[in-house]
């Protein structure tokens, strides 16, 4: 793509804000004299408010009941019994990709964040301000984190590190966007990520861990309907109706073939329950948060039975 000054499309334009530039890959939205209204309060650049920046996008996600994949990570290291540094370091490794991952959505996403009330404000404007410059400054730390984990936990980890960087970065920059694509994209994410603290899995395990992600995704992009609709994002929530009930059908038939595979019928059975919540309950959020009960429960049996004694 040629370089140099390109309006944004108008489903994506935002009032006062100066149009994007398309460097290579990256957009680096440059504001305008008009943004000062828009940007009150966003801190001005330094360690501090840097700081807050890659720890706030994790820290929201854990406030809103998401981010669930981290215990997942240090359950999979825990199990594995590694020496103390070991583990120090698939956990450290394992939260510095995760507050990184979703770092990157939030500055992708931060001018429709304005109009989400549950994301930070005030760190939402700062990525606003400083969107070239945080676009760059996590392109080295993803290299310096994926060279961090070849030294700390070998090529395993390393490999999954690079690559859920990627995944992520396909799905904030163009995937979110695309209906029946989204949901199926994030299993994948959820998949590499379970691979990070370099333990060997099962790919039965693996798969596991990016079925329960896209249906928790299913949830997710159910809550945040409304406000994609006003920020014109097409996920399969917003594209077609049914569309998320369907794909918490497959999610839900794809982990029951995958217990079966591990734990056997009955655990097989049990996979139904997210859409059986999902279908018996009025609120998405409820069947959400007891879903994730579920799974906590049948991952700890897959764990047990997988790298337990």
């Amino acid at each position: 793509m040629p370089q140099g000054l390109l309006a944004l499309p108008p489903r994506f334009a935002r009032p006062g804000l100066a149009p994007a530039r398309l460097e290579g890959s990256i957009v680096i939205d440059a504001p305008s004299p008009k943004d000062d209204a828009l940007l009150d309060g966003a801190p001005v650049l330094g360690l501090l408010p840097l700081a807050r920046a890659h720890v706030a996008p994790l820290v929201n996600r854990l406030g809103r009941g998401e981010g669930v994949l981290l215990a997942v990570n240090v359950s999979i290291a825990l199990a594995a019994r590694p020496d103390p540094r070991t583990l120090v370091a698939q956990v450290a490794i394992s939260t510095a990709v995760l507050a990184l991952l979703y770092m990157l959505n939030d500055v992708y996403d931060c001018h429709e964040d304005l109009h989400d009330p549950g994301k930070d404000q005030v760190f939402v404007r700062f990525c606003i301000r400083h969107r070239g410059l945080l676009f760059r400054l996590l392109a080295l730390e993803q290299v310096a984190t994926a060279g961090l984990a070849l030294a700390l936990l070998g090529p395993r980890s390393a490999a999954a590190v690079a690559v859920v960087f990627f995944v992520n970065l396909a799905y904030s920059a163009v995937l979110k966007r695309r209906a029946a694509v989204d949901v199926p994209w994030v299993a994948l994410w959820g998949a590499c990520y379970a691979m990070v603290p370099g333990v060997p899995l099962p790919l039965a395990v693996v798969a596991l861990v990016g079925a329960m992600t896209s249906i928790c995704h299913v949830f997710q992009i159910t809550r945040d309907q409304p406000f994609d609709v006003v920020n014109r994002i097409r996920t399969s929530a917003v594209a077609v109706r049914w569309l998320p009930l369907a794909q918490l059908a497959g999610g839900c038939l794809a982990m029951g073939f995958l217990l079966g595979d591990l734990l056997g019928p009955g655990a097989s059975l049990s996979a139904a329950v997210p859409l059986l919540l999902r279908l018996g309950l009025r609120s998405n959020q409820s069947a959400w948060l007891l879903s994730k009960a579920y799974y906590g429960a049948i991952w700890l049996w897959v764990l047990g039975a997988v790298l337990g004694p």
